[in-house]
């Protein structure tokens, strides 16, 4: 029986490893190191630990692991909406997962074992299945469709095995939760950005109209420039 590890079960099995072994997720594609924690979904109990793309810059050590586990993780609350209370603040016995924000997942934290020299975190899909598909069309329509949106990206008309199509046809409703996931981290930047922008540019308007007064002051100008212009 499959048996999910709560904080301090992860901590314990990280300590039982060679403390000098790098670690590493699997079942994440490229992002195998793994990153930043976050609160597992509001109003449920859990802390997931964030794939993050392979940089050897990343690599954590099960020592270094455990030093960022201890320091990030005791009392993590959920940030949400204002006057949202989470109610469940991580602790030891908080159950741990592995997933990325915005997207439904439950990979469970199940162990960590030496593969290759590396200290491999484990999970195991808790909901293989969920909920209803996404999909609105027969198979052979979404086949069509890779076809018909390939030809206008690429243009060139892709016949792919049997195999392929319907790996692809799996893998959409999954690259579609990350694409929406990016979407929303995109637009909250570009807000940030604009906001940005725009102090900018009023300091720059500012620092204008000053100089034009300063410069009538001193009779560099000889007309004090309109009252919208200083």
């Amino acid at each position: 029986m499959m048996t999910q590890l709560t904080f301090q079960g992860l901590l314990d099995a990280l300590a039982a490893v060679p403390q000098d072994a790098i670690v590493k997720l699997v079942g994440f594609g490229p992002a195998d190191n793994p990153g930043v924690l976050f609160r597992h979904r509001p109003f449920v109990d859990g802390l997931a630990i964030t794939p993050t793309i392979a940089r050897a810059a990343l690599d954590l050590t099960s020592a270094e692991l455990i030093d960022f586990l201890v320091e990030t993780g005791p009392d993590k609350t959920w940030r949400g909406h204002d006057g949202f209370l989470d109610r469940y603040p991580a602790g030891p016995e908080t159950p741990m997962w592995v997933g990325i924000p915005y997207e439904v997942s439950f990979h469970a934290v199940t162990g960590v074992e030496m593969v290759k020299g590396f200290a491999v975190i484990r999970t195991t899909n808790l909901a293989p299945v969920q909920g209803p598909s996404l999909q609105r069309i027969p198979d052979h329509e979404v086949i069509n469709r890779m076809r018909v949106s390939n030809l206008e990206l690429h243009g060139d008309d892709v016949r792919k095995a049997s195999a392929a199509e319907r790996y692809l046809i799996r893998y959409i409703p999954k690259d579609r939760t990350a694409v929406l996931q990016r979407l929303v981290e995109a637009r909250e930047e570009l807000v940030t950005f604009e906001a940005s922008l725009q102090e900018k540019k009023d300091r720059v308007a500012k620092l204008e109209r000053d100089a034009a007064r300063h410069d009538y002051l001193l009779g560099i100008l000889d007309e004090l420039p309109p009252k919208d212009e200083i």
